[in-house]
């Protein structure tokens, strides 16, 4: 085997790109390691079987004992496995209830060193990591030659390696050495988010496959009549420029009798990935680089969207020119974007190929840069990949269209631009959305220093790409951007084919520029400070403007500050030289001509991060930005500095009392949230001819702690069916992590009501409240433990009535299948002290705090009657209406799971209270209750019908007639659930 791989390094030579390298830096060393692979694919059953051999150079300053090896496959294995359980946290079940068959692993393993046989010993808790024993210690300098059969099953789709049919996506599939760096081994399991970090080396790979398929793959193709197979495909596809000339067949045509064997080489690569289907249109294309080299791009693809892969080729050509011109040419002969049905987001980077949506072939072909050439550790510094190959994605789209972007469907409409508030705006004011609407509730987490695993499903997204790259155009905007390309190239130049840290890449930045950058790569990548700068003063003259710009973060920043003309025009812009320094002042001055100058902006082109940009501009004449006119906005709009935007949206309602009511909900903008924030909504009752409505007030406070996450102190004040309830609370949500464990609310409210309907009795409850939630996609379970003091007065001659009252529940949901699940509740109440006029209900509250929106609280209707016919699922939470009510306490557990087959559920629950209670005038009074029956789920969790079939409700435990049947169906309304407010924070929370 060792002549067939010295053999193949030869005959690739002709093919092979040796890129010009800088000398390493001093002390520098990685390890090696040179692929021979022979596999065979076994269509009908999904299977691998191969040989590798592979040639492990030790370049480190140590004797190994030992080699860790990833054996990814395994990590479809089972549900115990890293992959299992981050499926699980990050929302998916499909994994979790896969059968067997649709499993994948890897076996039939027999590792043999320099001939010698070698213990294989794995990982106890993870299945695709395992230890090779040496059976002689590898010195510094020495090469092993290390050799094993595999068996692969290949798993169906479910996420970067399986298949869909016969259409296969061969990734992370052969036994794989980790890599040993200067800070020591990196062994890791794999993972659906998080990637990967590999040693570079040679890959000499032969695939055996039937005859009629086409692949894409690493590396490149030494077989000459496969070559002409592909550009015969290649004209052929090249024909067809409409999808009816494709068609949208997309069935799989029986796969030939006959098999090739396809080789592929190439050196100076981490990986080797592979994509196979018989179904692939074939195009061709290329590009000549800056010297004037040639590399070939194809694009495979089945015949669903084709006028988009078509459209594909030339973003592929776009990558490989505008990467190579920025940051450093490419080295490889050829790159390929395949269509495939990638279940780990919408692509996934490979060398030399990417599988990926049409849409996503800029982003993923880059990766050929940063992760395929940059081979940073993408598990540990994720950023360093994805953000940084983000912000040159975005710098490509920008090119023909400034407002590229998150919103960039929206801005094609300049109505719809206009009517949101986003006319002119720049990429970078829309971009930096999503993260704003994270920090600004305290849910951001750092660009750098957490595994990839340790972030939210969003944050990921959010953080480790969109607020890396548009950090990155903020400092090539501090630097100047020929400036930052020379520093981009300067560490392209110096770490190709090595393997950066985050502190190369800062040396090799603040080395090219001349200047100290730790107040960028460290205080602002490496923690989530909450920046904001303002100007604090300002001094005119017949020929200068001059400003003090304020820094009013917790760590030093750059900021650039402007002049703008009246049209909002930038006339002049300089930086500040960090500013909140310790050996700095806070405030810096800076000096503008003043000719045709309105007035001075902080962050004009919206680059720096800050989240508050109404304080970023003062004008030279008249009054300041706060008494600017404020636009009236529909929906939801972005902070601007030079607009003020109210939000607003129609509301309609209605209820037995006023009947229908109209209106319209005004707040400031719900996608990033203020220190302050207000929702004020009138409702005009047409009935009673009366406004009514809800006002509500909020003071959000982020600590600076990583116990308390968020505290928010507010009021609220709401009026329907003449009642008028105020209530200013606080809460405490902890800890400052939202997504690695449970979260914790510590809530306390002072609610006072005013029933006009009853005398103008007012109750009053002083509540303190915990609330606790955990779990993961596959169960959840959560406790909430309320104590209320309760006080109810009629007027003032009337002698006031209190209660103590204790109220505990604990709740667990599980799946047992992908969509249906079994949900329990326990609760308890119990009064500590008590009078008549408080109670608790069998079957709901009597919600004294006004916490639901009942159609008929008043009970006027025979229909929608409150407690009746509508429940709002508190306190004892029957789904049956039994009048029971206890002064003492009350205990039930409820039962809920959801049928196998149709969209039904069913229900039990059973109850006990210290009093016994006469029902329908039975001659024995009752202590236990219970009841059974169906859930007819209309809306699921908002709107929901309950029909007992069994129970204390009726007089023998069934119903007597179709009408005692019928007028026992109960219903749930919880409009509280359908808020947008409280699903946008449900959202980014995940």
């Amino acid at each position: 085997m060792k002549k067939v791989f010295a053999g193949a390094v030869l005959l690739a030579l002709p093919y092979l790109t040796f890129a010009q390298q800088s000398p390493a830096p001093k002390g520098y060393w990685q390890q090696e390691v040179n692929y021979s692979i022979d596999v065979t694919l076994d269509d009908k059953q999904h299977e691998l079987k191969g040989t590798e051999e592979l040639q492990y150079t030790n370049n480190s300053p140590d004797q190994l004992t030992f080699i860790w090896f990833h054996l990814w496959p395994n990590a479809y294995k089972d549900n115990r496995s890293a992959f299992a359980q981050q499926q699980l946290r990050n929302g998916s079940r499909k994994f979790e209830f896969a059968k067997a068959a649709e499993r994948g692993y890897i076996d039939q393993l027999d590792f043999k060193v320099n001939g010698q046989s070698a213990q294989l010993a794995y990982d106890p808790e993870n299945p695709d990591m395992a230890k090779l024993i040496l059976p002689q210690p590898l010195a510094p300098g020495a090469k092993a030659t290390i050799s094993t059969p595999f068996h692969v099953k290949i798993p169906k789709s479910f996420s970067r390696f399986g298949h869909v049919e016969q259409s296969y996506q061969i990734t992370q599939w052969y036994p794989k050495p980790a890599v040993y760096d200067r800070k020591g081994w990196h062994q890791m399991p794999y993972l659906d988010q998080g990637e990967f970090y590999s040693e570079f080396g040679a890959f000499d790979v032969r695939i055996t496959l039937p005859a009629n398929y086409t692949v894409g793959a690493t590396g490149v193709l030494q077989n000459p009549d496969e070559q002409l197979r592909l550009d015969k495909l290649a004209e052929a596809t090249a024909q067809k420029k409409t999808q009816d000339e494709f068609g949208k067949d997309l069935s799989f045509p029986a796969s030939s009798a006959e098999t090739k064997t396809l080789r592929y080489v190439q050196d100076r690569v981490h990986d080797f990935a592979w994509f196979a289907d018989k179904r692939f249109n074939v195009l061709k294309g290329g590009v000549t680089l800056p010297s004037g080299r040639q590399v070939t791009s194809w694009v495979l693809f089945t015949n669903a969207d084709a006028p988009k892969w078509i459209k594909g080729l030339q973003d592929l050509n776009d990558a490989l020119t505008y990467y190579s011109q920025w940051v450093g040419e490419y080295p490889y002969a050829s790159a390929t974007a395949v269509d495939g049905a990638l279940s780990a987001g919408s692509g996934m980077e490979y060398p030399m190929v990417t599988v990926t949506m049409p849409s996503a072939i800029i982003h993923e072909v880059g990766h050929n840069w940063f992760y395929g050439i940059l081979g940073s550790n993408e598990r540990d510094h994720a950023w360093m990949d994805e953000g940084v190959n983000s912000y040159i994605e975005a710098r490509i789209a920008e090119r023909n269209d400034p407002q590229a972007g998150q919103f960039s469907g929206l801005l094609k409409s300049q109505k719809i631009a206009a009517k949101l508030g986003l006319e002119d705006l720049p990429a970078a004011a829309l971009n930096q959305v999503p993260y704003q609407a994270e920090a600004s509730r305290g849910l951001d987490q750092p660009v750098g220093g957490l595994r990839a695993d340790k972030y939210g499903k969003l944050n990921y997204g959010i953080v480790v790409y969109m607020k890396t790259a548009a950090l990155l155009k903020y400092l090539a905007g501090y630097l100047g951007q020929e400036s930052f390309d020379k520093a981009m190239h300067a560490y392209y130049d110096q770490w190709q084919f090595r393997h950066p840290y985050p502190e190369d890449m800062q040396a090799v930045f603040e080395a090219s520029t001349g200047q100290q950058l730790d107040w960028f790569f460290k205080d602002m990548l490496l923690n989530t400070h909450h920046y904001d700068a303002a100007l604090s003063d300002m001094q005119l003259s017949d020929s200068q403007v001059k400003v003090l710009v304020r820094n009013d973060s917790p760590a030093p920043f750059a900021v650039p500050v402007s002049t703008v003309d009246a049209q909002g025009k930038i006339l002049e812009t300089q930086w500040t030289t960090l500013i909140g320094t310790e050996d700095e002042q806070d405030e810096t001055q800076l000096n503008f001509r003043r000719e045709g100058v309105a007035a001075v902006v902080v962050d004009a082109g919206y680059l720096t991060p800050q989240l508050n940009r109404r304080d970023d501009r003062m004008k030279l004449t008249g009054s300041f930005r706060r008494f600017e006119p404020i636009r009236i906005k529909p929906l939801a709009s972005i902070e601007r500095w030079d607009k003020a935007t109210l939000n607003w949206f129609p509301v309609v309602g209605a209820n037995t009392s006023d009947k229908f009511m109209f209106g319209a909900a005004f707040y400031n903008s719900p996608v990033t949230s203020k220190s302050l924030n207000y929702l004020v909504m009138p409702m005009y009752s047409i009935n009673r001819n009366e406004l009514n409505g809800i006002a509500n007030v909020n003071l959000s406070v982020l600590p600076n702690s990583a116990l308390i996450r968020q505290i928010v102190t507010g009021i609220t004040v709401q009026r329907f069916e003449r009642y008028v309830k105020v209530e200013p609370s606080i809460a405490f949500t902890l800890p400052k992590s939202a997504y690695n464990g449970p979260q914790h609310t510590i809530r306390l409210a002072n609610t006072a009501v005013k029933d006009q309907d009853r005398g103008n009795e007012t109750t009053s409850i002083q509540t303190g409240e915990y609330l606790v939630a955990g779990g993961n996609a596959l169960q959840k379970w959560g406790a909430h433990v309320e104590l209320n003091q309760l006080t109810s007065t009629i007027s003032q001659e009337t002698n006031s009535t209190n209660a103590l009252l204790l109220r505990a529940e604990a709740t667990y949901q599980r799946y047992y299948s992908p969509k249906k699940k079994v949900a329990l509740r326990l609760f308890g109440g119990r009064f500590l002290d008590s009078s008549s006029d408080f109670v608790m209900g069998l079957s709901g509250s009597p919600d004294y705090r006004r916490q639901t929106a009942f159609l008929d609280r008043q009970q006027i209707s025979h229909t929608f009657t409150a407690q009746e016919h509508q429940t709002d699922d508190r306190d004892g939470a029957f789904k049956a209406f039994l009048p029971v009510y206890s002064q003492k306490w009350l205990s039930t557990l409820n039962l809920q799971a959801d049928l196998p087959v149709t969209r039904l559920a069913v229900f039990a629950d059973l109850g006990a209270t210290d009093e016994r209670f006469q029902l329908e005038g039975r001659t024995k009074g009752q202590r236990l209750f219970y009841d059974a029956g169906l859930v007819v789920p209309i809306i699921p969790d908002i709107f929901q019908l309950y029909v007992p079939v069994v129970g204390s409700q009726f007089e023998n435990g069934l119903p007597s007639s179709r009408k005692d049947f019928t007028d026992r169906i109960r219903f749930v309304l919880r409009l509280e659930q359908a808020n947008p407010f409280r699903q946008i924070n449900q959202l980014l929370a995940q």
